[in-house]
C-alpha cells in the first residue's frame, strides 16, 4: 500500500485503478504516487530502497448542485488532507470547487487520456 509495489513480483509498481490499494483510486491519486513509484524504480536500478511512501491520498470533487461541490481529500486512515487550507474548506459546499472539478479538473483528465499530462 505505501510502496506500490507487488507483494510478490518486486519489480513490479503499479499506480491508479490497477494499484490495487483500499483507496486512491483517482487521478488526484496518480499524482502523489507517481513520485513515490518513481523513487523506488530508481533506487531499484541503483541497487538501493526507496525512501518515498504513498499515504494514500485521494481527492473526492463532490457536486451537491449546480454551482456548488466539496472537495474532500484525505488519506488511508480518512484523516482529512486538504490541498489548500484557508482556501478551499473541505467540507463547505462552495463555488470553487465546483469551479474546479467543472473546469480546471475536466481538461486536466482529458489531457492525461490524451497522454500530455
Amino acid at each position: 500500500m505505501k510502496t506500490l509495489r507487488h507483494l510478490r513480483y518486486p519489480e513490479i509498481f503499479a499506480l491508479g485503478d490497477v494499484a490495487g490499494v483500499p483507496k486512491g483510486k483517482t487521478a488526484a491519486s496518480v499524482k502523489w504516487q507517481v513520485p513515490v513509484i518513481e523513487d523506488h524504480l530508481v533506487a531499484a536500478i541503483e541497487g538501493r530502497e526507496g525512501t518515498e511512501l504513498y499515504d494514500g491520498y485521494t481527492s473526492c470533487p463532490l457536486i451537491t448542485r449546480v454551482g456548488r461541490a466539496m472537495l474532500v481529500e484525505f488519506d488511508y486512515h480518512d484523516n482529512l488532507v486538504p490541498s489548500f487550507p484557508g482556501v478551499i474548506a473541505p467540507l463547505e459546499e462552495l463555488w470553487i470547487s465546483w469551479l474546479m472539478k467543472e473546469v480546471a479538473l475536466k481538461a486536466t483528465y482529458n489531457a492525461m487520456l490524451r497522454g500530455r499530462a
